[in-house]
Parts: structure tokens; sequence; C-alpha cells
């Protein structure tokens, strides 16, 4: 995936250890930005602290890489582009940042681009092994929200939990809401991650309709979906639970108080919706557990 960029910055990448990149982001202008677990400058040699030292991107560069992500069809593409996104193969997906075009409040497209960031996906295979005992019980699996900083691993450690309760609960039906195709990372309807055998898939939907939808037509036991933020997210997500469906999910939050203080979970929390609650750590390593509570907010588990 990163034929997609100009010479230069494919060049310099080859100065650079690919299975430690988490994200490459160009701005018009602007040096080359890598993530490491932190942000370094990308220069013709490798990484650097040293601006003076960085590439400089311009506009022109942020043009191709957009045109050359969508096979040279940007109208192909549009349907992603204006959810701010294009999603490449093996998983990866190039965030796009320009002028959103309107018309009476609808998306209709983005162009302009000033930014792009493509974001390495990375399979950390067995991380929530060590504390999935918590999270189900020999009747049932409990209704789970992962909370963390951004960049900290949520969505990894979901797709983890995914992997090992398919394998381990042949007998439910699982459903993935992969609303940014983060997930299962589909490439034109094929899963690029495999999340087992029991797991359908719902790609680039909201929440609600992939809630709505996949409980009348896929009749699943458990839903994983990723990153609920606004009351829209809570709503459908209580739709599910109404529906007898248990509900692994994500959201950003520091930790259980910081979460407790966000206006659109209180009322999940009060009710006692989600049975588990796992707080991910906010070091330098990713995908790994700080703390497990449970609806009453007692704790079940502590790194420390």
């Amino acid at each position: 995936m990163l034929e997609i960029f100009p010479k230069n910055i494919q060049m310099a990448l080859e100065n650079v250890n690919i299975k430690g990149l988490q994200e490459i982001r160009l701005r018009i202008n602007q040096p080359v930005i890598v993530n490491f677990g932190g942000l370094y400058f990308l220069s013709e040699t490798g990484i650097t602290d040293n601006i003076s030292d960085a590439i400089i991107c311009s506009k022109k560069d942020i043009e191709d890489v957009v045109f050359k992500a969508c096979e040279c069809s940007i109208y192909a593409f549009n349907e992603e582009i204006k959810q701010g996104f294009v999603s490449l193969k093996n998983g990866y997906r190039l965030g796009v940042c320009g002028e959103i075009v309107q018309e009476n409040g609808i998306i209709k497209t983005i162009k302009n681009f000033t930014s792009v960031s493509l974001r390495i996906p990375h399979e950390i295979k067995n991380c929530s092994l060590k504390v999935l005992p918590y999270l189900f019980d020999d009747k049932q699996i409990f209704s789970t929200l992962i909370i963390s900083l951004p960049g900290k691993g949520k969505t990894t450690f979901l797709r983890d939990l995914c992997q090992q309760f398919s394998k381990k609960f042949l007998a439910k039906n699982i459903l993935v809401i992969d609303e940014r195709g983060e997930i299962a990372c589909c490439n034109q309807g094929e899963p690029q991650i495999n999340l087992g055998p029991m797991v359908d898939v719902n790609t680039n939907c909201t929440k609600l309709f992939g809630l709505e939808n996949g409980i009348r037509t896929l009749a699943p036991e458990v839903v994983f979906l990723d990153e609920l933020a606004n009351i829209n997210d809570i709503d459908a997500v209580e739709y599910a639970m109404g529906s007898g469906v248990k509900i692994i999910a994500t959201a950003h939050a520091l930790d259980l108080k910081n979460l407790e203080q966000k206006q659109n979970f209180e009322h999940l929390l009060n009710q006692k919706f989600f049975e588990r609650i796992v707080v991910l750590s906010s070091g330098e390593s990713v995908g790994i557990v700080d703390s497990i509570y449970d609806s009453n907010k007692k704790l079940l588990y502590y790194s420390g």
C-alpha cells in the first residue's frame, strides 16, 4: 500500500521498520509525520526528531495519493470519501481531510484535499486471552464496553475478542457492525482480517441501520461494534439490548471516572446496560488491559 505515496516518501520508508509503523500523515506544505507509538518526522534517511530534516508534502502529493488510493477513479470511491476515508487492500485505510461539499445539510463529497492519513492495522494475537474469563461464564457472554484513549488499542482488542468468542462459542452467531471498515477491514466485500467462522459483517453503515437490519435478518446473539460516540449510537445500543442481544463495544475515555462524566454514557451506566467495563492501559503498548469492572463498578481485575 506504500505505492500510493510519492517516490521520495516510498524511498524514505525503505529506511523505516514498517512492522512498528502505525500511521503515515501528510499535510499540505508541512512535514510528513509517522507514528511509531510516538510522533516523528520522516526524512530521506528515515525517522527524525529534527523538523529541518523532514520531507515536506505538497498539494500535488496529496492529490496524487488520493487518486492512486481510489484506483484512478475518485467518483467510484465517493461513498467512502464523503465519510472521510478510502478502504485499501490488506486492511489499510486512508483517512482524507479537505473541503466538505454539502447540499441541504447532506454531505455529497470531499474535495480540495488538505491532508491524508494512512492507518496501518496491526493484529495482536491473543491480547484479550488473559482477561477473557472475566467476560463470560458457563451460560452467557457479558455485554462489555472497552474504553481507552485514542490509539491505545481498542479496535485491536475488540478484533481479537471477536476472534476468541467466535472460536469458543461455535453455537452462537456473531454480527460485526464495521461502520468505518476498521474491524474486519473489508475490501470489495471481502474481509482482509479473519474474525472467525461464526461472524457476519455489515460494513459502511450506521450502527442503528446495521443493528436493526442485522437483528432482523441474521439473528445474532452477540454484536461487536466500534466507537460509541453520540446519542444516536447510544439509542442503537439500547435498541439492540432490548432485543436480547449482547453488545461488545468501544468508546473513548481515559478511565471509568472519565466515562462517567460523558453525558451520552450516563444513562447506559446508570441502567447497568454493560455488565463489564474493560479499561485499556494508557501506556506505550497497545491492547493491554489495565482493569475490569462489573455493572456495579466493582473492580474485578487490575493489572498493577
